[in-house]
């Protein structure tokens, strides 16, 4: 939980129902709540806990989000792949913004 005064003060219902839809197993890779694990990096068993995440990252926590119930690891995979994208969004806007000041375009900001 990036900054928990964001999220509304029933977030621990809300995340439960969210895992209780999805039977307490993970909605990518299908692993179950509490199962064991081991870690391909350093080959540490470790269990598995899973988590409410927002499948919309643009929405703030609220009642109506839409979540995903990810384990840890799917759940670091979907928020890297999405700051990846917006990090390629960002790269493309400054190429634009560069190429058009090169070409004598005034832009503000």
């Amino acid at each position: 939980m990036r900054n928990r005064k964001t999220y509304p003060a029933n977030w621990l219902q809300i995340a439960t129902a969210c895992k209780e839809r999805a039977g307490w197993k993970c909605e990518h890779c299908h692993v179950h709540h509490r199962a064991w694990r081991t870690s391909k990096r350093t080959g540490r068993r470790y269990r598995v806990y899973l988590q409410a995440a927002h499948k919309n990252h643009l929405e703030r926590a609220s009642e109506q989000a839409e979540l995903l119930c990810l384990c840890f690891t799917c759940h670091a995979r979907y928020d890297y792949e999405h700051d990846q994208r917006i990090q390629a969004l960002r790269l493309e806007c400054l190429k634009h913004r560069y190429l058009l000041r090169k070409r004598g375009y005034s832009l503000n900001g």
